[in-house]
């Protein structure tokens, strides 16, 4: 027999799109929010103050005059604006890639407030890295004075290529991250969630940009010893990844172009990834042919960047040019391909290590090849180097408040079930 929906499951509904709502949307009066979800006002009154009193949203102020006519002011009352408490909650946050393990804590805003960092190598154990998260989460709590209570959760994003690493496997048919959030589970800390690194990246890019625009239908893309893309729709498709970024690495991009075990000729794998484009310039680097580039990575090869290849052509170094015009001309053709394959409103940029002229010589290449209409789509993600924690604190944020309606559910001794 078939049960009715229970008012805890209600009440958890509507203040997800509440909150969700505030979130994406800034701050926004209860007028505003009864039109866009169409629930009465009296609801929505309601629901608001209810989650005031809880802390969990806070009233900001009167929101600014839209208009004036005749220079008379409207008449009636101003709308008071509401917002997410910033400080209702502290996230904690980590990424694990293959360079460096980053935890930060910050606040429901994302504002950042204390970060630590620790190299990775090859030779860097999965005890040792677990450890550095639990020791560097607890030492950032003891600084701040705050205790597992005050934190709404720790949130872990494991890069691809670390998954064999930290012992994550598949288990019908997608990820399964139990293990590791056991690992990460200790008495002392806040409950532990754990994702795909490349889309919680992409997500954390997203609630950054919080300006009241909707998201946007986006490609996210990450470079290193592999390239990933993360595909993030309106709703947020968290399984997107899954099949995206290992069919990024086949696309073809240079037909009969360079060699890789197990990838097709000229693929974006041959062709785009960082070692792969440090084998292209490779061929003609030198003291005496590159002598700006040599001097500027100190003799090693393994030190040049695409920025650092820009900077080299613009100093004259002219055998750098046409290598360079060669790599940015496949990456024009594969951000051509993502454009159109997923209908990408944007295509957005991460670890590519650009300086803000270094970025509009990329787009300047692209527009070049692809055209402009390919170019302007091309956008920096707000989330690099050391600040890549805040993939973990959106992860949080998205299963232990936003989904939830501010209202978790009960803890396991894995941390808390991630909702489907």
């Amino acid at each position: 027999m078939l049960s009715g929906i229970s008012k805890l499951d209600l009440k958890r509904i509507n203040r997800m799109q509440v909150l969700r709502t505030v979130w994406e949307a800034g701050p926004i009066s209860r007028v505003d929010l009864s039109q866009m979800l169409q629930i009465t006002r009296a609801s929505i009154t309601q629901i608001t103050n209810a989650m005031i009193a809880e802390g969990l949203l806070t009233e900001i102020g009167e929101a600014p005059y839209q208009s004036q006519q005749d220079n008379k002011l409207p008449k009636g009352r101003r709308k008071i604006l509401l917002d997410i408490n910033a400080n209702y909650k502290f996230v904690l946050g980590a990424v694990i890639s293959e360079q460096e393990i980053t935890v930060g804590l910050c606040t429901m805003h994302m504002e950042i407030l204390d970060k630590v960092s620790m190299p990775c190598t090859d030779h860097t154990s999965r005890k040792e890295i677990q450890q550095f998260i639990i020791n560097g989460a607890e030492l950032m709590m003891n600084n701040s004075c705050l205790t597992r209570e005050n934190v709404l959760g720790l949130g872990v994003g494991v890069m691809p290529i670390m998954i064999g690493r930290m012992r994550v496997y598949y288990k019908d048919g997608t990820l399964d991250f139990s293990d590791l959030a056991r690992s990460l589970s200790v008495p002392q800390m806040p409950p532990v969630f754990c994702g795909n690194a490349v889309w919680l990246l992409s997500l954390a890019n997203a609630d950054l940009l919080r300006d009241g625009v909707p998201v946007q239908n986006q490609v996210y893309l990450h470079l290193g010893s592999h390239i990933h893309i993360a595909v993030l729709r309106p709703e947020k498709n968290e399984n997107d990844y899954l099949t995206y970024s290992y069919l990024t690495e086949r696309v073809i991009v240079r037909p009969g172009g360079r060699q890789q075990d197990g990838y097709p000729a000229g693929s974006v794998r041959a062709q785009l990834s960082v070692q792969a484009m440090q084998a292209r310039i490779a061929e003609v680097y030198s003291k005496e042919r590159t002598p700006f580039l040599y001097t500027a990575t100190d003799g090693y090869i393994e030190h040049v960047t695409l920025e650092q290849m820009y900077q080299a052509v613009s100093a004259g170094d002219a055998r750098c040019e046409e290598v360079v015009r060669e790599i940015m001309q496949d990456w024009s053709v594969l951000l051509h391909n993502l454009v159109c394959c997923f209908q990408s409103q944007q295509v957005v940029l991460h670890r590519f290590g650009l300086s803000e002229r270094g970025f509009s010589q990329f787009r300047a290449y692209v527009k070049e090849f692809a055209g402009d209409d390919i170019a302007e789509r091309i956008v920096c993600s707000s989330v690099e180097d050391k600040t890549d924690f805040l993939a973990g604190c959106s992860l949080v944020l998205l299963k232990n408040f936003y989904l939830c309606g501010g209202i978790p559910e009960k803890e396991t001794p894995g941390g808390l079930r991630p909702r489907r």
